[in-house]
């Protein structure tokens, strides 16, 4: 290891190196990271002008995968920096300078240390914009990553979409924890896409053979649901590493979002792993101590969902955390709003005025629970948003390849009434009909909240994912009133596809003494947490039944190739109050993966049990 003495002469060389011109290669140096308490080396390659001028250039950060290190060896990058003007950074990922495995992300057992790359970036671009002649704005700031640098590069343009005008992941591990050692939230890439609203996106993945192939084929899906992101995606031929047209590619991508940048979104949304964070302005405080997420949803002028999660996209409420929020200086300084509350939760709302400080920015507390909040002055315009659907008239699942009635829940959360409301019902997924796709209604007051006058006609012939693509259905909303208002919103709505039922079932009701924890007779009884198996296999489960009271996730690599593809199964809570006799309808499945290929092969079935009761479908839990 380097000393500081060691790496104050190098850096010394460095510099004179650069200063006397000699830039028709790379330069390596180094910087004194605060975040790790040591030197940190990184490569940089500047443009053949850049000390013949006093232009200022757009930065490109490139991340690197496992094993590697700054040392970014690509053919014709130096041509790519000068003929396109722009710097090029390659930093180095390693917590410590031994360390094969950067990044600090992985399983459990691959967080190691208390730095968090989320903050040494921050650390990091500072540097190079206090260093050098930097364009220091996300216009001109961009990350490309390959690997788990390319993780790295969708992660962190949705940590800090309001830093990053492009973010390129070239081949990206699908799915890390992320956080401390003793507290860290699984991060899955294709739910998190919502986080990259802003930013100009492009993903890299291999064709068959590549070895995540088909784990980003999921995340693939998952970008693609997300109406309106500013999305491209391209597969490559050979192995897992980057090529130079890759890599060129890459280049020309971020390079042309430099000449066309992404306007920042009036409307975003943004899900966070820890208790404290910054985006677009907005600043969060929390006492979040335990895995999971502060969940944004639908932020606006006029105000945001905001709840807690344990998981993405679906997880349950994180019971105890209390959430401060600093908005964007958006508002009026010193002036008097209305502060809307519709806690979604409980079904309680609350109107109280509250005052903008002398920046425009409002402050706010809510819980853990579910909000939606409000934010407008008097007589402030309306502002609906989607609260709740309903199937039938009975849960939140559609019939497979039934149509369904789909009544929609709606809320003003603005100032004033909307009239003559019209609302349009999409979705791009394959396999769903909707026969009569927009309804309108009269009125919807300030701080109303409706289930619609008409249903929605809505048939779901689509086919149950094989692999772990995100399988409910996006739909979108599209809302409109007579005073030229329009609104966007969405949701996600499960299908209880029409697959075979589950027949071996077995119930962990404590008796194995590591998952489930009751009496141990294995039979499903109020008060226990239980775990359900179909023959050895272990289960995730879906369901819309209220004495279901608590989840949590049982995650596990099986088998562990790279460290990439969580199995996930559910540990359910029965509530202490739910009757004796009670049926429970499942939507399940359970996975398999190939360890060469790295593909999970998801098999669906579904079941009902009856809680306090054994059934003829019943067997003992088999564990394996």
């Amino acid at each position: 290891m380097m000393t500081n003495s060691l790496y104050r002469s190098f850096v010394i060389v460095a510099i004179l190196l650069a200063t006397r011109g000699d830039i028709s290669a790379q330069t390596d140096t180094v910087h004194y990271s605060s975040i790790f308490n040591r030197y940190k080396p990184y490569r940089i390659f500047l443009p053949a002008d850049y000390y013949g001028s006093e232009k200022r250039y757009p930065v490109i950060y490139f991340f690197h995968g496992n094993q590697g290190t700054e040392k970014l060896e690509m053919e014709g990058a130096q041509q790519l920096v000068n003929s396109n003007e722009v710097i090029l950074v390659a930093w180095n990922g390693r917590s410590e300078p031994t360390d094969m495995r950067p990044y600090n992300v992985g399983y459990h057992s691959n967080i190691k240390y208390p730095f968090q790359f989320k903050d040494y970036f921050l650390e990091f671009v500072h540097h190079i914009d206090s260093t050098y002649r930097t364009i220091n704005d996300r216009a001109h700031r961009a990350l490309i990553g390959h690997s788990m640098g390319g993780f790295m590069s969708f992660y962190l343009a949705g940590k800090y979409p309001q830093m990053v005008g492009a973010a390129v992941s070239s081949m990206g591990s699908p799915e890390f924890f992320v956080g401390y050692p003793q507290n860290h939230t699984v991060y899955n890439t294709r739910y998190m896409f919502k986080n990259l609203y802003g930013v100009n996106v492009r993903f890299h993945n291999g064709t068959e053979g590549e070895e995540l192939h088909n784990l980003n084929n999921e995340v693939n899906q998952g970008a693609k649901r997300e109406y309106g992101l500013a999305y491209s995606y391209q597969a490559y031929e050979g192995g897992h590493g980057m090529t130079a047209a890759a890599f060129k590619d890459a280049f020309d991508f971020v390079v042309s979002s430099f000449h066309n940048p992404p306007s920042d979104p009036v409307r975003w949304h943004h899900a966070d792993l820890y208790p404290d964070f910054e985006v677009w302005g907005y600043q969060i405080k929390s006492n979040l101590h335990q895995p999971g997420y502060i969940d944004l949803k639908g932020v606006t002028k006029g105000g945001m969902n905001i709840r807690t999660r344990k998981w993405q996209p679906d997880g349950p409420l994180i019971p105890g955390v209390e959430i401060n929020v600093k908005t964007a200086p958006l508002y009026k300084p010193n002036r008097a709003y209305t502060f809307f509350d519709f806690n979604e939760t409980d079904g309680t709302k609350k109107n109280s005025s509250i005052i903008s400080d002398a920046t425009g920015r409002i402050n706010f507390s809510v819980n853990y629970q579910n909000h939606q909040v409000g934010l407008y002055e008097k007589n402030g315009p309306a502002e609906i948003v989607f609260i709740q659907h309903k199937v039938n008239g009975r849960d939140i699942f559609l019939d497979h390849k039934k149509e369904c009635n789909l009544r929609l829940r709606l809320l003003n959360r603005g100032g004033i009434a909307a009239d003559k409301i019209k609302i349009t019902l999409s979705s791009s997924a394959e396999g769903i009909f909707i026969a009569n796709p927009t309804i309108t209604f009269e009125k919807l007051l300030a701080g109303e909240d409706i289930w619609l006058p008409a249903d929605f006609k809505v048939t779901a012939s689509n086919k149950p994912t094989t692999d772990g693509s995100p399988f409910k259905i996006r739909f979108n909303l599209s809302i409109t009133d007579n005073k030229g208002n329009s609104w966007k919103d969405e949701f996600d709505a499960p299908v209880y596809y029409d697959v075979p039922e589950f027949t071996n079932i077995g119930i962990d009701d404590g008796d194995s003494e590591i998952y489930g924890s009751g009496n141990g007779d294995n039979i499903a009884d109020p008060g226990e947490t239980i775990m359900i198996y179909q023959d050895s296999h272990r289960t995730r489960l879906y369901y819309d039944d209220p004495y279901i009271d608590n989840e949590r996730l049982y995650d596990e690599l099986q088998p562990d190739k790279w460290g990439d593809g969580y199995a996930l199964s559910s540990l359910i809570h029965i509530s202490k109050d739910c009757p004796v006799g009670h049926k429970i309808r499942f939507l399940a499945c359970y996975e398999i993966k190939e360890w060469k290929t790295i593909k999970r092969n998801v098999t669906w079935g579904t079941f009902t049990i009856t809680i306090g009761k054994p059934e003829n479908n019943q067997a003992p839990a088999i564990l394996k």
